[in-house]
């Protein structure tokens, strides 16, 4: 079999009337299987098949994806990578850097640092994020590789199984064990960078499950277990609780010595591996600022 950053290859387990209905099956995008399919990019047993006719058990299905032309780019960060195969990489993002590009800022982001990067190695494929993280917020991301991996892993966002847990310093003596918030968000008419809680019949519906783990009489660190993934989540629900993150200059007031950010950290992510279905599973230790700042209260 033929298992490469171009070529993914299965085994039929069991026997199927038509192909399209193990590609379905697998949880491969349609549009990717027939942008292959168009090409002649798949065979089974090394040989082009028409996607109406069956595959049996044990047969090998292979489907190429030819590499993808990008624009040159010249941004370099370091770029801290915890764990990479052939589909995707996780890495521990820093604090001070966008994702992606805005009106205000072209070029100097994290997903053009990836573009060099790819590029420096003689990838040729594009930068496709999963998950993304605010510019002052740390901690894990994972970037696919090629777009099977890419459409696996963004329908285990869409149906739960890929988990991501952060930890948030908050504003006051947290009380909760663990409590769930689920109030939709919505953009702020007065201010478009912020968001806002809005009634149930307005806006996207949010849920996040807090739990405490270390509580002082001034702060709180709190863990935060992602369900829905709304811009500004975190933030927002737990400014709405009462707790706002330390450092959050949108959602919260106050000014805090030495802080020069809001302390959200993305601590750890879990999902199963595109390819194998196999469970990853994913742990960073906070932040260097998080672990300074929570010694003048815990």
């Amino acid at each position: 079999m033929i298992n490469d950053e171009y070529n993914i290859s299965f085994v039929a387990n069991k026997s199927y009337d038509k192909i399209s209905d193990m590609i379905d099956e697998l949880k491969i995008s349609k549009r990717f299987f027939r942008r292959c399919y168009l090409n002649k990019d798949i065979f089974v047993n090394e040989k082009f098949r028409r996607k109406d006719l069956p595959i049996v058990k044990g047969e090998i299905l292979r489907i190429y994806m030819p590499e993808e032309e990008t624009e040159p780019d010249n941004f370099k960060c370091d770029i801290d990578i915890i764990d990479e195969t052939i589909d995707y990489m996780v890495i521990n993002k820093e604090k001070n850097i966008l994702v992606h590009e805005t009106k205000n800022n072209q070029g100097n982001t994290l997903y053009n640092a990836l573009i060099n990067l790819f590029q420096s190695r003689g990838l040729k494929r594009r930068v496709r994020l999963v998950n993304r993280l605010d510019m002052n917020t740390t901690g894990l991301m994972v970037v696919a590789k090629n777009p099977f991996a890419h459409y696996n892993l963004m329908q285990q966002m869409e149906d739960g199984s890929f988990k991501k847990k952060y930890h948030a310093v908050v504003d006051g003596s947290f009380p909760y064990d663990e409590i769930t918030v689920e109030k939709n968000i919505k953009t702020d008419e007065a201010d478009h960078i912020k968001k806002m809680i809005c009634a149930d019949d307005e806006g996207d519906y949010a849920k996040t499950i807090f739990k405490k783990v270390k509580v002082g009489e001034k702060f709180s660190i709190v863990e935060a277990e992602l369900i829905t993934g709304r811009t500004h989540q975190i933030r927002l629900h737990l400014a709405y609780l009462g707790f706002p993150i330390v450092g959050d200059t949108l959602y919260n007031s106050k000014t805090y010595d030495g802080v020069d950010r809001q302390l959200l950290h993305s601590f750890e992510i879990s999902f199963n591996d595109p390819r194998t279905n196999e469970e990853r599973h994913y742990e960073v230790i906070d932040h260097a600022d998080i672990i300074k700042f929570s010694k003048n209260f815990v």
